[in-house]
């Protein structure tokens, strides 16, 4: 896995706010190879869906604007393409599950015309042979009795369904990199368990990259190779899976770890939780952006921010802190 289909470079998305600029995204970068499966685990308001917005360039400008950085799909910039180009590579070559189905699909059209939809805009087909991939997308994700289910509307559907339904959308002009936003928020643990499966056996079929955004670090575990720990805009470590949850170097990836609950342990024993709360976007401490919560912070800590730098023994496990 040595060729990377998108890389991220020195990417800023910020925003205009009425406090000042939000730094969202700040000097962000990585790469993504074929057949991979990235995991982007952080707290809610570090930037993970800004970052995945960023890449199919859905922030919406104003107030939202890209400070500077690429995003590059098979040496191509997408910051720099016309409306026109993106249409060909926005839901046809890179695809998105967003967060909530119970939202994201359109409660006032049947299932079958948002997929159909989407293949026709891409694919070019007829209505027919439209009509005719969605049924078999919707069987591909394991939708039962997909030629009835196709003329149901959203609320007609079992969330676990509708997770299933935003799947095969996305799928279904056979991208080559799929980006699954919070893909198990609000599903019940077994209906967690079968969309993670489903997308791992669909990677595998169709040879796909994905980006796996979570704040859950037990998914990551399950089906990530490995991970970006993204903290206040920034990525503070990235590394293979098994190193990071073996050996993590960043205090910030150590506190979710420990925050992890252990079956078998004391259920009397306190849970383990990070003091202090993500900062504002908009009001970022100097230095380091975790040293307030940071419990082996120094005084350089908070004068000066770290690089994101290459461990001395390994040089694909990344860090950024002075103590690491």
């Amino acid at each position: 896995m040595n060729n990377p289909i998108l890389q991220i470079k020195n990417l800023k998305t910020y925003f205009h706010t009425d406090n000042g600029i939000a730094h969202a995204v700040d000097n962000v970068s990585f790469n993504l190879n074929s057949g991979e499966t990235l995991g982007i685990v952080g707290e809610s308001g570090c930037g993970k869906s800004v970052t995945s917005l960023s890449i199919m360039k859905l922030i919406d400008q104003p107030p939202g604007f890209y400070e500077s950085g690429e995003i590059l799909y098979k040496n191509q910039n997408i910051l720099t393409m016309s409306e026109n180009e993106l249409r060909g590579i926005r839901g046809n070559k890179i695809s998105m599950i967003f967060q909530e189905p119970m939202t994201s699909l359109n409660p006032v059209f049947t299932i079958g015309n948002q997929i159909i939809e989407v293949v026709q805009l891409h694919q070019k087909l007829n209505y027919d042979s439209s009509r005719k991939k969605a049924i078999e997308m919707l069987d591909l994700v394991g939708i039962p009795a997909p030629d009835q289910r196709i003329d149901e509307y959203p609320h007609q559907l079992s969330g676990g369904m509708r997770q299933r339904v935003m799947i095969a959308i996305a799928l279904s002009c056979n991208p080559e990199i799929l980006i699954a936003d919070e893909p198990t928020t609000a599903l019940d643990v077994t209906i967690q368990a079968q969309i993670l499966d489903l997308i791992q056996q669909l990677q595998n079929e169709l040879d796909l990259a994905v980006i796996m955004i979570t704040h859950d670090l037990g998914v990551i575990a399950e089906v990530c190779d490995r991970v970006l720990v993204m903290y206040a805009g920034q990525i503070v470590e990235n590394g293979k899976i098994r190193e990071i949850f073996k050996s993590p170097k960043h205090p910030y990836t150590q506190g979710l770890m420990k925050s992890i609950p252990v079956i078998g342990e004391n259920k009397n024993k306190e849970l383990f939780n990070i003091k202090g709360l993500v900062p504002n976007a908009t009001e970022f401490p100097s230095g380091c952006h975790f040293n307030p919560r940071c419990e082996i912070r120094t005084d350089k800590c908070s004068k000066d921010l770290p690089m994101l730098e290459a461990l001395p023994n390994n040089e694909n496990h990344l860090v950024r802190c002075w103590e690491a």
